[in-house]
């Protein structure tokens, strides 16, 4: 049996480790920096599907919340192990690589996702932003990154 043999595996491995990982650190960073519950953030999430009715939705919809937020983030992890399996150098230069996809992917919520979202767009100002943009280099972008090398190597 060879190396390749459980690269299956090793894949699936590193984008769950990263995705979950990544989706965990942001998941409390944003009660931290929105100074919210974890049903709060849960909803903020919800609003990208139903829009301000969110506010006086029951629990469940906490549910749709969590799934969707964690979901994105195995998305976003699957791109970039996915991309490092073709471009090694994403693993071997994770300290790097990893905060740049990490503004890759504020960009791509806030500029794409949001707009077109029922939430619409919202940019965080000031020192919000600073503290969500930081938090996707450095809890979303990098653990994804470190994962990937971890489980998957360096070349």
């Amino acid at each position: 049996m060879s190396a390749t043999d459980h690269l299956p595996s090793k894949v699936f491995q590193a984008l769950w480790a990263g995705g979950i990982t990544a989706a965990t650190f942001d998941f409390f960073a944003a009660q931290l920096i929105y100074k919210g519950s974890a049903s709060g953030v849960a909803k903020a999430v919800a609003k990208g599907w139903y829009g301000p009715a969110v506010k006086t939705m029951p629990w469940p919809v906490d549910a749709v919340g969590m799934a969707s937020h964690y979901a994105i983030l195995l998305i976003a992890a699957a791109l970039f192990v996915g991309a490092s399996l073709r471009l090694p150098v994403l693993r071997a230069r994770a300290w790097i690589t990893g905060p740049l996809f990490g503004v890759g992917i504020y960009v791509v919520m806030h500029y794409v996702v949001l707009p077109l979202s029922a939430a619409g767009s919202g940019n965080p100002v000031g020192v919000q932003f600073a503290e969500e943009f930081l938090g996707h280099l450095f809890l979303i972008g990098l653990p994804i990154a470190l994962w990937a090398r971890a489980i998957l190597g360096r070349d």
